[in-house]
C-alpha cells in the first residue's frame, strides 16, 4: 500500500491523481472592476461550450475521485447561460462542485435552485465592506451580496440541508484589512462558515499602492535551519503583547520561526495546485498546471511589471484529461515543481530576467514559477 506524503498534500506518493479542477466557463462578468486581471490581458476571453463542458464531465467521471469541479476562472461563472444545466451535470456524475462568485446574481430564484441542486460548496469574493473600503474594487456591491448571502442560508435552513456550505474570500488591501474583525462578525447572520484571506495582486501600476505585501516572502529553498537562517521556538503571546513587533521583525529577517512544534513563518515555496492534485481547464478546452498560467497576463511585483506567458499541457477536446494528466510533459513538470529548482525571484527581483516568466537566470526552461505569488503564499485560492 504506497505511503500518504504529507508534502504532496496527503496524496499518496507515486500514485499522483486529481482532487480538483477549476473549471473556467466563461471570461464575461456583470461587473467591470479596476483589479481584475481581465485588464491585463493580451489574448481574448470566450464562453464555454456545451460540448467542451460534456467532454470533460465524461472525462471526469471516469477518474477516481473524490473530485471536485470549482467553477470559477477568470470570470462570473453564472454568468453563462448554461450554468444550471452544467451544475446538475457535474452532480449527477458524482462530482463534488463548488464555486467562487462575486455574489450578485445569488437572487432568491438562484439560491432555491442551487439548495435544490445540491451544490456544495458557495465561496463570495469581496473586498471591502464600505464604500470607502471597495472604491476601485467591488465598490459599492456588499451590501447587495450581504442580503443574498444572508437569503441563501435562511433558504438552506429552511429545507434543512446542509448545502451548500457557504464561504467567503476576501481580497486583502491597505484599506480594506482592518475590517476583517467586522467581517467574521457577520458570520453568523450570513451563514459563511470560513474566511479565506488572499493578498491583492496589482494588475495595473495603479493598484501597487494597496497592496500588503513587497519584501521577501520565503525562507530557504532548501528549507533547513542554518547559521544564515536560525530556528527560533517561540511560546503563545497575547495578540497585543509588546512580543508580537518582535517577533514581527523577526519573521521580516527571514527566521524560521516555530510554535509549539509547528512552523509559523515562510518556508520554501510550495505549489498546492501541483502538491494537491489541482489543475485548471480555460474555456476553450486548454489545460492549464494552475489559475495563474490559464492566460498570458501582465501583472506588478515591487512596483515592476512581468509578463506571463500562459503554459497549456492539452485540451480536452482533443486528448483525454486523464491522458493529458499522465503524459510525461505533464509529469516532468510536477516533479520540476515539487523539487522547486527556480532562482529565487519572489525574494529577489533584481535582474531583467524577472520580467517574463519564459527563464531564470538557472534554467532557460519554460515556465519559471521562481517569482510565483501563489507557490510563495502571497495568492491563495479556494
Amino acid at each position: 500500500m504506497a505511503q500518504e506524503d504529507p508534502k504532496h498534500g496527503g496524496i499518496p506518493a507515486g500514485d499522483e491523481r486529481i482532487t480538483k479542477v477549476y473549471v473556467e466557463l466563461t471570461t464575461d462578468c456583470n461587473l467591470a472592476c479596476a483589479m481584475c486581471p481581465r485588464n491585463s490581458w493580451t489574448e481574448p476571453g470566450g464562453t464555454m461550450s456545451p460540448e467542451t463542458f460534456g467532454r470533460l464531465i465524461e472525462q471526469l467521471a471516469d477518474m477516481p475521485g473524490p473530485i471536485t469541479v470549482n467553477f470559477s476562472g477568470y470570470g462570473e461563472p453564472m454568468s453563462h447561460e448554461r450554468f444550471w444545466e452544467f451544475i446538475a451535470a457535474a452532480k449527477s456524475a458524482g462530482l463534488e462542485t463548488e464555486m467562487v462568485t462575486n455574489g450578485l446574481l445569488l437572487d432568491e430564484p438562484a439560491g432555491r435552485r442551487m439548495v435544490e441542486l445540491g451544490m456544495d460548496r458557495v465561496v463570495v469574493s469581496i473586498d471591502g465592506l464600505s464604500e470607502a473600503t471597495s472604491a476601485g474594487l467591488h465598490a459599492g456591491s456588499f451590501p447587495a451580496v450581504a442580503a443574498n448571502l444572508r437569503r441563501l442560508y435562511h433558504l438552506r435552513m429552511m429545507r434543512g440541508a446542509d448545502r451548500p456550505e457557504l464561504g467567503i474570500e476576501f481580497v486583502a488591501t491597505r484599506r480594506n484589512v482592518h475590517e476583517l474583525p467586522r467581517l467574521k462578525s457577520l458570520s453568523q447572520a450570513l451563514g459563511f462558515s470560513s474566511i479565506l484571506v488572499t493578498n491583492l495582486i496589482p494588475w495595473s501600476a495603479e493598484l501597487c499602492d494597496d497592496v500588503l505585501y513587497g519584501r521577501p516572502g520565503t525562507i530557504s529553498r532548501g528549507g533547513g535551519p542554518s547559521p544564515e537562517i536560525p530556528r527560533l521556538d517561540v511560546p503563545n503571546f497575547d495578540a497585543d503583547s509588546p512580543a508580537r513587533a518582535a517577533i514581527e521583525r523577526l519573521r521580516g529577517a527571514g527566521t524560521l520561526l516555530y510554535s509549539n512544534g509547528r512552523c509559523v513563518s515562510g518556508e520554501a515555496p510550495r505549489c498546492r495546485f501541483v502538491t494537491e492534485g489541482r489543475l485548471a481547464v480555460c474555456w476553450d478546452g486548454s489545460v492549464s498546471p494552475c489559475l495563474p498560467l490559464m492566460h498570458s497576463h501582465e501583472y506588478y511585483f515591487r512596483r515592476r511589471p512581468r509578463q506571463v506567458r500562459h503554459f497549456h499541457l492539452g485540451n480536452v477536446n482533443a486528448v483525454p484529461l486523464e491522458a493529458i494528466w499522465r503524459s510525461e510533459a505533464y509529469r516532468a513538470f510536477r516533479r520540476r515543481v515539487r523539487q522547486f529548482d527556480f532562482s529565487p525571484c519572489s525574494d529577489c527581483g533584481g535582474c531583467d530576467l524577472r520580467e517574463t516568466n519564459q527563464r531564470d537566470c538557472s534554467s532557460d526552461e519554460f515556465p519559471s514559477c521562481g517569482e510565483c505569488l501563489w507557490a510563495a503564499g502571497i495568492v491563495q485560492c479556494p
